[in-house]
């Protein structure tokens, strides 16, 4: 800082003068002795300072003249004043005024390094540092000023601001020049292009990045924001500045255009008519290289920077570097091992082989670019977590998560740096214009969102977690709260590397905010006011088990109604709960604790059908008459021999056993097979749109739940529509005719000749078979014949999802074992085939045929049910089976049931039928059967048939 005096004063004026600023003064004559500071906020006023009224978006200095004067200040600087007998500069801009006397007071004539400013929306900090960094590879010693803060020689200080207001600016230059540095490193924001607060800065070389949408909250319109960008460099060109332009963004096109019509000194890269073009780039997950090739020149680029994005942020660099007079063996070495810059696609090293990166990230532009270049680098599945921060641009909102959602296959939303608003706002506006079942999902608590992403991440996938880069804070109304990024991350890989979740714990918490965005379609958020975030690690139907942290959903049963049980859940304030009934609020439930929906098993498909779309698995939807449990465990028995596979459990094929499939589903299951049940018309297509699968799968159709449906083309129509959907693969029977059509829509599979796949030379033994498969010869460890084709099914789905033909086949050889699914068990000298967990009248006959082919020559004896839901054509189904046992072989038979009395020939007397199988116990018959029987037990489950199995075995 100069030395006081009048001597400073006078030449204040004149640089006022020079600047078109100084309108008057007054009384600055007995000021012959000043000494002091410029300041333009009256708290930091000492006695001598010039106190500068500046007018912002909040406070107006000039009301702040009497506090000033009050704490010293020697000379008000002003545009309008009341008080005639003070020293005072009248101005018609404060702001300029500021700089001007800052630069002034502060700094020497002639400044003694060649100082770099870069302005752009994108690539500042990053090119910024890096031409710091390879300026002192190249022996200089350097500064640096930015959103980090400022760098003198390598050490770093604080700063508040991108571009630091005048009076710190002008200090901290101030600083360089002590520190004796050859060249300084500046970002130019918009903001401070507009507020004036680089007014009077002469810039040696002025850089451009590139322009996209950014900071409208202050500028209001893309054409402001341009403007202001534009100004740095007409005020460079006045200065006799050089300037570096990226022409390959059409603003930059622009900038140049201007350039050479005032006959400013230009290099531009990029564009069609640059003078600099790029060559030979290539870039992977360690390593950028390239060339930047001119008319007579080449110059090659390596770094330790990745992605498309970084090599121009490295050719903005290299041409700086040029035009400032090195050579291209020297801007190389300069650049070679020059580090990533801290949260700017900072990579997180990790165990688990995942390309996990940090980015600052935060307008849509910024966040394709990034997307786009890790999208270039080998991966499986991308991973995106982005937020907005509060009192900025609203308009972006929605843009940044279509810029996510077009590069990325999961995306992750969380609070940001909300500052005064509502972050339920900004988020209600991130997905205002998307549609509820893209694949994004809501976890407001970034530290849970950061934990989640790096937990549903597996090998070779790849994690970008936008937005605050290297920030240590998160603002919320107005307080700094301690927040890194990269800290959250590394805790969040130490926890994967525990695996501690309970197995009913959900990947991925359920927010409250996303249950709002579902649930209450008219629901509005205040838009300022900080709102606490909730989220539930469970989801539960059953309140007997439930656990803090759960969302409940009241589903009425037959037997119980879960409205019954919501104040137990409530009672848990970690709970919610979700009802179809008005439910006042009491002293158990807060006020977002409880959701009145119109539908509880909907909204549940809702939930599960959004939280399925974040995993990778492939999705199977397999329905059909009879054998679906059977195919699905094939199924994956045979995925499994490939990957880790989820499957329906049992055969919880309706909507809340695939629910409880679905919450089930872990990150590393790369396919997941769901049974789908019906026995109304729409609930195929109802179980879909929550499953919405890859691959549809229907195995046949027959006369089953004819009580709803009608007849088999009542079936066949319900089945036909999970089809009726976009699907990469449909399998279906090739033995029925009604499949025809789909000829060039799908792929049948069955013993028809036409078949796609058919099976042929089909040889059964007691306890395996083989058949050919096209050309392929494949064996079974069962009996049954009507394995073949639900194994058929199963090897052709492998088939077409590239799986190992020997690996099926050492798949298949292990036998499954479906309880009262065609189990066969020893009994004595003889056996017993249990399958009475359903029947239609094509399983009742697949069974009775196998039961007769199994050990003939030894007493046979059957123990039949009804077949129920077969509606108007019971009578008709029962006779049908009845005429296939009068040509069969058996000792006696015993049957249970309002129509299986059909299935006794008139002619056997006497005949055992039972109303119950109550009755059939009692008679105590069953206790004598001879040990060496083949036994056959069968029916529909309702008949209960599997209560005479510890009889049958003896151990009753």
């Amino acid at each position: 800082m100069l030395s006081g005096g009048i001597f400073v004063i006078n030449r204040i004026l004149y640089a006022l003068q020079q600047h078109s600023l100084l309108v008057e003064t007054a009384n600055l004559a007995k000021l012959e002795n000043w000494q002091g500071k410029v300041q333009t906020d009256n708290r930091k006023i000492k006695p001598g300072d010039i106190f500068v009224c500046i007018q912002g978006a909040n406070f107006d200095g000039h009301n702040f003249i009497n506090s000033a004067l009050e704490k010293g200040a020697a000379i008000i600087v002003c545009r309008e004043i009341n008080k005639r007998d003070i020293p005072y500069i009248k101005v018609k801009d404060t702001r300029k005024a500021a700089a001007v006397i800052a630069r002034t007071v502060m700094l020497p004539q002639k400044i003694p390094y060649t100082l770099i400013g870069i302005t752009g929306t994108n690539g500042k900090t990053t090119t910024s540092l890096l031409l710091y960094e390879a300026l002192r590879n190249l022996g200089f010693r350097c500064g640096w000023i930015g959103t980090l803060g400022y760098y003198i020689e390598g050490k770093a200080f604080p700063s508040e601001r991108t571009t630091p207001d005048i009076i710190e600016l002008n200090e901290i230059f101030g600083q360089m020049i002590e520190a004796k540095v050859d060249y300084v490193v500046m970002e130019v924001s918009s903001h401070s292009l507009s507020l004036d607060r680089i007014y009077g800065v002469k810039f040696d070389y002025c850089l451009f990045s590139n322009l996209g949408r950014d900071h409208l909250d202050f500028h209001q319109t893309l054409e402001n924001y341009g403007k202001a960008k534009m100004s740095f460099f007409e005020q460079g060109a006045k200065d006799g500045s050089i300037s570096v332009i990226n022409t390959a963004d059409a603003f930059g096109v622009q900038i140049k255009d201007m350039l050479k019509e005032k006959q400013a000194k230009v290099y531009s890269l990029g564009g069609n008519d640059a003078e600099f073009q790029y060559s030979d780039i290539k870039t992977d997950i360690n390593t950028s290289s390239f060339k930047l090739i001119a008319e007579n020149c080449e110059i090659p680029v390596t770094s330790r920077l990745i992605g498309s994005f970084n090599i121009q942020n490295l050719g903005l660099t290299v041409l700086t570097l040029y035009a400032l007079g090195f050579s291209p063996e020297a801007i190389h070495n300069s650049l070679k091992d020059i580090p990533p810059v801290q949260g700017r696609l900072e990579r997180v090293e990790n165990n688990f082989n995942i390309g996990i990166f940090i980015d600052y990230a935060h307008t849509p532009e910024a966040i394709d670019n990034v997307l786009k270049a890790v999208e270039d680098l080998p991966h499986k599945r991308i991973l995106c977590l982005i937020g907005a921060g509060g009192d900025r641009d609203k308009g972006k909102r929605p843009l940044m998560l279509k810029s996510a959602l077009n590069h990325s296959d999961v995306v992750i939303i969380s609070d940001d740096n909300p500052r005064s608003e509502n972050p339920e706002r900004i988020i209600k506006d991130i997905v205002s214009s998307s549609d509820i079942f893209l694949p994004w999902w809501i976890i407001r608590n970034r530290q849970q969102a950061i934990s989640s992403i790096i937990r549903l991440a597996q090998e070779e996938d790849i994690v970008l977690i936008c937005g605050k880069g290297s920030e240590d804070y998160q603002e919320i109304e107005g307080v700094r709260h301690h927040f890194n990024d990269r800290e959250e991350t590394l805790k969040a890989l130490a926890e994967k590397e525990i695996k501690d979740k309970a197995d009913d714990e959900l990947i991925l918490p359920i927010d409250q905010t996303l249950l709002k965005l579902l649930l209450l379609p008219n629901w509005e958020p205040e838009p300022n006011g900080y709102q606490e975030t909730y989220s539930y690690n469970y989801l539960s139907i059953d309140s007997r088990s439930i656990k803090p942290g759960s969302v409940f959903i009241a589903i009425k049963g037959e037997k119980y109604d879960g409205h019954s049980y919501l104040g137990d859940v409530l009672k848990i304030k970690e709970n919610c709960a979700i009802g179809e009934i008005p439910y006042p609020l009491n002293q158990f439930s807060e006020e977002n604790s409880y959701y009145q929906v119109e539908n509880c098993l909907e909204t549940m498909g809702l939930i599960c059908r959004k939280y399925l779309q974040l995993f990778p698995a492939k999705r199977i939807a397999l329905t059909g008459s009879t054998g679906k449990t059977t195919c699905k465990e094939l199924m994956a028995q045979v995925l499994q021999s490939s990957a880790p596979v989820l499957k329906t459990l049992a055969n919880e094929n309706n909507i809340i056993g695939l629910c409880k499939t679905i919450i089930r589903i872990k990150p590393e299951q790369q396919y997941a097979i769901f049974e789908l049940g019906t026995n109304h018309f729409g609930e195929i297509a109802a179980l879909a749109d929550v499953a919405n699968p890859d691959i549809g799968i229907i195995l046949n159709i027959g006369p089953s739940h004819l009580e709803y449906f009608g007849d088999e083309e009542g079936v066949f129509r319900e089945k036909i529509t999970l089809f009726k959907r976009p699907l990469a693969l449909r399998l279906y029977p090739g033995d029925d005719f009604r499949f025809d059509y789909l000829a060039n829509e799908g792929i049948s599979i069955g013993y028809n000749e036409n078949s796609d796949y058919r099976i042929t030379r089909h040889k059964c033994n007691k306890d395996n078979q083989s058949f050919y498969l096209n050309e392929d010869l494949w064996f079974l460890p069962y009996g049954a014949p009507h394995y073949a084709i639900n194994s058929a099914f199963a090897i052709v789905l492998g088939l077409k999802l590239g799986i190992d033909k020997e690996k099926m086949q050492t798949a298949l050889n292990k036998p499954i074992q479906l309880e009262l699914r065609n189990q066969v068990e020893k009994r004595g000298t003889g056996l017993l085939i249990l399958d009475c967990y359903n029947a239609n009248p094509y399983s009742m006959q697949k069974a009775l045929e196998y039961w007769q082919e199994l050990n003939p020559e030894q007493p046979h004896y059957a123990i039949l049910g009804d077949m129920l839901e077969l509606g108007e054509s019971s009578i008709l189904y029962h006779q049908m089976i009845s005429a296939m046992l009068a040509e069969m072989r058996y000792e006696k038979l015993y049957t249970v049931g309002n129509y299986s009395r059909i299935y006794h020939p008139e002619k056997e007397s006497p005949i055992f039928h039972y109303n119950t199988v109550e009755e059939l116990i009692a008679d105590r018959k069953l206790n004598s059967l001879p040990e060496n029987a083949i036994i056959l037990v069968k029916g529909s489950h309702a008949i209960q048939l599997e209560r005479v199995i510890p009889i049958l075995k003896g151990e009753d």
